[in-house]
């Protein structure tokens, strides 16, 4: 077997094993994940999986990376816009929880969990945070701007970015939970959400 065949081979086998392990989690969560239920699933020894991950928690953290990375694709993807900056808050957060609800027991499992290699990843809460979350840097950005050109009240744009984030958060999990709601209303919480924000965060303008 060549060496470019073999390396192909590899990859194959350790993205069978990631595949097996999320589906694992979206249905029975984190904890629910084992080195036996992926070997049950999949017909590899135990063996095979500790030569591509060391432990659980090393697939449980590549599982959260390659998440991360597509959320961090929707929240990247869109237009910048210098005279309305709150237009470009309401697209990231817009591509943000469309990406969340096309995955939401991945989410939930990921997001709700403690476990401190996950949290690596997901914390977003501690003071100058921002410094090392990609994301939180995207909302910071756009809210000293906003600041700059006289749209946002002055505030500290990291405290004012972990807020929106969280309150996000929450709305995205309450969707996730209540099941049964109908897409227009899903649209119109997500448009009141973002109008709620920005009385909050928009500079009052005199007559």
């Amino acid at each position: 077997m060549s060496k470019e065949r073999q390396l192909r081979k590899q990859e194959e086998i350790r993205n069978k094993i990631l595949e097996v392990a999320r589906d694992i989690v979206s249905k029975e969560g984190v904890q629910g994940l084992s080195i036996r239920k992926i070997t049950s699933a999949i017909d590899y020894s135990p063996g095979i999986i500790y030569h591509y991950f060391k432990n659980k928690d090393e697939i449980v953290e590549s599982l959260t990376s390659e998440g991360y990375k597509q959320i961090l694709a929707s929240v990247r993807s869109y237009k910048r816009n210098d005279e309305a900056p709150e237009e470009e808050i309401k697209e990231i957060f817009t591509n943000y929880i469309k990406a969340a609800l096309a995955v939401p027991e991945e989410y939930k499992a990921f997001m709700l969990n403690d476990d401190v290699s996950v949290l690596k990843k997901t914390a977003l809460l501690k003071k100058g945070i921002s410094e090392k979350s990609p994301t939180l840097q995207v909302l910071c950005a756009n809210i000293q701007r906003g600041m700059g050109r006289g749209r946002y009240a002055p505030c500290d744009p990291e405290l004012t970015a972990q807020i929106i984030w969280t309150a996000t958060f929450g709305l995205i999990l309450k969707l996730m939970i209540e099941k049964d709601i109908s897409q227009e209303q899903v649209d119109r919480l997500i448009e009141h959400h973002f109008n709620v924000i920005f009385n909050g965060i928009m500079l009052e303008r005199k007559s």
